[in-house]
């Protein structure tokens, strides 16, 4: 079943019947039963066209005349490494201690690893390398017009405020001097001052704030090392980014106690911030300091039901819902940039392919570290082994999701996640699978009940 040349043709259903779906090529119809059955046999047995009555020749021209039929090769997300962003990690110090914090910001990982700083010079030497290549691939034809470089961190960034400053001057400087446009963005907890804030408004093309929405959950889940909730000065940095120009999401995380909330923060949010373009909404995955605390990842089916009902009240609101798995609008064989190589620089020099695998301490890193900043090269040192075995991790290797019409759009999900501690041929689902596999069929449904032109183009078919 996982050979790239079979038709990729699944049959829905719903309250109100099947829908044919073809995922390679967007195409969706509702059809009835026997349309669907039909749909499904010629699909796997051409032949079948010969016996066909009248009724039956109707309903095959028509989806063969709609694309149902044509083999589309699947998407390759992988490519040479040769980035042209960068993900830089300032500092893995924290002023928060969130109860289900990933990487134990703060606390060194909860592995007793030191908090460390990222040396300017290594920075530097990742912004001149990404810098480089988006001059040489733009010079090359390649539809490039920047560089990116993200200030993230397994800490909050801002602890390291100066080298944040330093870091954006210097990739100011390089833009210039190359006359290739640098973008800014970051990921903070919004715990920020007015000289981090007027920073940020000024030099970052957009920020996410990991925010909880509500002052209960916010106060709860995200409070300082001190135990004080840090709702108010969270919202203080929100309400001026939404008044400012920069590009402003939200990501909440959402445990067991949060779930039954979700319409309520999603109506919240919009209502105070209105100059919020996204809410992330991510079930917790239960990792890392989650396993100490009381947070617990909702049951899939009632974050789903509840998902639901928080997407008709952003949507009345103008405001964009997103679930990291469910992306009809996406076709790629793996999750992220994980199998390429993504470029992301750890304080302490290591370059990892996955945000989340941030400490040699962590035994992921033997598979996601492929790389470091040598000091005594003043060069990055890259590993093309790793590399080529990184690119396994993808879509393609796991049969698992062979008969999943989600396959070409989650991409198999994160595979830090799914694949700890096994390889991509062992991948067995998880319980987000659930969540994704309903929350894309019901944007296939609201494509369908759009009857949307173009691409993905909904059909209803005889």
């Amino acid at each position: 079943m996982a050979d790239s040349q079979r038709l990729e043709l699944f049959v829905l259903r719903d309250a109100q019947g099947p829908i044919l779906y073809a995922p390679l090529g967007r195409r969706m119809a509702r059809l009835n039963e026997p349309a669907a059955r039909l749909a499904l046999a010629y699909a796997q047995d051409p032949s079948v066209a010969e016996d066909l009555d009248a009724d039956g020749r109707v309903v095959i021209d028509a989806l063969r005349e709609r694309g149902f039929y044509e083999r589309v090769e699947p998407p390759h997300a992988r490519e040479a490494f040769r980035p042209v962003q960068v993900t830089l990690f300032p500092t893995n110090n924290c002023n928060l201690r969130c109860r289900y914090c990933y990487a134990f910001g703060g606390e060194g990982g909860g592995n007793g690893e030191p908090l460390v700083r990222m040396d300017l010079a290594c920075a530097q030497r990742a912004i001149d390398l990404i810098a480089r290549n988006a001059c040489e691939r733009a010079a090359q034809g390649e539809d490039i017009h920047n560089f990116l470089v993200s200030i993230h961190g397994n800490g909050e960034p801002f602890c390291a405020y100066d080298l944040v400053r330093e870091i954006v001057w210097y990739g100011q400087d390089v833009a210039e001097e190359l006359d290739m446009p640098v973008v800014f963005n970051a990921a903070t907890n919004g715990v920020l001052n007015d000289e981090q804030l007027d920073f940020v408004i000024a030099n970052f093309g957009s920020i996410n704030v990991s925010f909880d929405g509500l002052q209960r959950f916010q106060d709860a889940n995200r409070p300082g090392p001190d135990g004080r909730g840090t709702f108010g000065a969270v919202d203080r940095t929100l309400r001026r980014l939404a008044e400012s120009p920069v590009g402003l999401g939200i990501r909440t995380t959402v445990t067991a106690q949060m779930v039954d909330a979700m319409a309520e923060i999603v109506a919240f949010v919009a209502e105070r911030y209105p100059g919020l373009e996204q809410l992330h909404l991510e079930p917790v995955w239960e990792c890392g300091r989650c396993k100490t605390s009381d947070c617990a990842m909702p049951d899939a089916g009632v974050f789903t039901r509840r998902y639901l009902e928080a997407r008709q009240v952003a949507e009345e609101r103008g405001l964009r819902l997103v679930f990291s798995g469910a992306r009809q609008d996406v076709l790629s064989d793996c999750f992220c940039k994980v199998s390429s190589g993504s470029f992301t620089v750890t304080p302490t020099g290591d370059v990892t392919a996955c945000y989340e695998v941030s400490y040699a301490s962590d035994p992921r890193s033997e598979r996601y570290f492929f790389g470091r900043y040598d000091p005594q090269r003043a060069d990055f040192v890259f590993d093309q082994a790793k590399l080529a075995a990184l690119g396994r991790l993808n879509v393609r290797n796991m049969p698992f999701c062979d008969d999943c019409f989600c396959r070409w759009h989650c991409a198999g999900d994160c595979a830090a996640k799914v694949l700890d501690g096994i390889e991509p041929e062992q991948h067995g689902g998880s319980v987000r699978c659930e969540i994704t596999r309903a929350l894309t069929l019901d944007q296939i449904q609201r494509k369908l009940a759009w009857k949307a032109p173009g691409e993905g183009e909904a059909h209803d078919v005889p």
